[in-house]
């Protein structure tokens, strides 16, 4: 995620230990470089997000209402210091406001270390264009504020935006959402989150597939594949009536992804 970084602080931190200037003024820099390499470090390690799921075109009716649990338990990676599993919940609560066109409530609650905590949550407005149901294409959007308060990280508070792109063949389903995250706290950034997923219909109300979700890279650099926080699933969908249940299994593919999460989002329309 920050090779470039690294290696530049590195560089300085050599040229500063051999230039010939007073010692105290020589270890006040080295200690002033040192918190930032550390600081630059540590924003490297990620935890899984409390939503994981592909958005797609499942909103709530015109002037009706939804709930959406979501659960998920992890192992955290070992570099994130963490002595116990993290079990992540978040609530949503979804209201269509117009014919496709929804706004939610989303909260967010955690319990790792034998403590619980509450994390925060966000606001969200997501709208489907009327479109042939039946074709080819699928679209829409969410646009999302959220506040954060991360698994070992410092308060987030961004904008996401996140486009829905869906191609429907036969009983193949492939969806993206190619989001992009825009800071709105004081360190500002935009962070490009991209994330897929590919089903096949093993009958009318049930499919099977594969998710993936990765952090590509933000205003500065595209990280390398080695740091990005990317996370493969196996995932089952059922729908039954207005209700629809994701159950998946994911591994973290590299050193800075967590290690096994299991996940289970469930939904109700009323």
């Amino acid at each position: 995620m920050h090779n470039n970084g690294i290696n530049r602080l590195f560089n300085a931190y050599q040229k500063l230990y051999s230039h010939p200037m007073p010692r105290l003024i020589r270890i006040h820099h080295i200690l002033h470089w040192g918190f930032i390499f550390l600081t630059t470090i540590s924003s490297t390690l990620q935890a899984t997000p409390f939503e994981i799921k592909i958005h797609d075109e499942l909103i709530a009716d015109l002037h009706e209402s939804s709930f959406e649990i979501e659960t998920n338990l992890y192992q955290p990676s070992a570099a994130q210091g963490i002595g116990s599993n993290v079990f992540q919940t978040r609530l949503e609560y979804a209201y269509g406001i117009a014919q496709g066109n929804e706004i939610a409530v989303n909260a967010f609650f955690s319990k790792y270390n034998g403590v619980s905590y509450f994390n925060g949550g966000k606001i969200g407005q997501m709208f489907v264009p009327a479109h042939d149901e039946e074709g080819i294409w699928h679209y829409g959007i969410k646009n999302e504020i959220v506040y954060l308060q991360d698994i070992g990280r410092q308060n987030q508070f961004v904008f996401e935006m996140t486009p829905i792109l869906a191609l429907q063949l036969a009983k193949w389903r492939f969806t993206i959402n190619p989001a992009v995250d825009f800071g709105l706290n004081r360190s500002g950034g935009v962070a490009f989150a991209p994330t897929g997923k590919i089903a096949y219909s093993t009958s009318p109300n049930t499919s099977i597939g594969a998710e993936y979700y990765s952090e590509m890279s933000n205003t500065t650099n595209v990280f390398p594949v080695s740091q990005r926080f990317n996370t493969a699933y196996l995932v089952i969908d059922s729908k039954i009536e207005k209700s629809t249940i994701n159950f998946g299994v994911g591994k973290g593919t590299n050193l800075n992804s967590d290690n096994w999460v299991v996940k289970f989002i469930a939904a109700i329309g009323f």
